[in-house]
C-alpha cells in the first residue's frame, strides 16, 4: 500500500477545520498531520511534522498565509501549498500564486 498523503490544516474558522478534518479523516490515502489556527503555529508545525500538501487560509490572525508563503520561500522541503479563502480578492489570489502557492 501507498503511504499515505501527509496533509497540515491551517485555518483559524474553527467550524471549518472540523469539517475537513472529518473528511481528511475519512480518506485512506491521507493523514491529517496537524492543525495551526494561526500563521506562526502553521510554519512551526510545517517544520516539525514535514506534511506533503498544506491547506491554507490567507486570511489568519498573528501571520496571514501570505506571511506563511513568504517565509517559505526559501524552504529546502517545502510543501505544495492550497490556498483556501472566502476572501475573493484577485490581487491576493495572485500574489499567492505568486509567492508559490500551487
Amino acid at each position: 500500500m501507498q503511504r499515505p498523503i501527509r496533509v497540515l490544516l491551517a485555518d483559524d474558522n474553527r467550524e471549518f477545520v472540523e469539517i475537513v478534518k472529518e473528511f481528511i479523516e475519512r480518506q485512506e490515502d491521507m493523514s491529517l498531520v496537524g492543525v495551526a489556527y494561526h500563521g506562526n503555529e502553521a510554519l512551526e508545525l510545517i517544520s516539525r511534522e514535514e506534511p506533503h500538501v498544506v491547506l491554507l487560509d490567507i486570511i489568519m490572525p498573528h501571520l496571514d498565509g501570505l506571511g506563511v508563503l513568504e517565509k517559505l520561500q526559501n524552504a529546502a522541503q517545502r510543501p505544495k501549498i492550497i490556498i483556501l479563502t472566502a476572501f475573493g480578492q484577485e490581487s491576493m489570489t495572485q500574489r499567492a500564486v505568486n509567492l508559490g502557492a500551487n
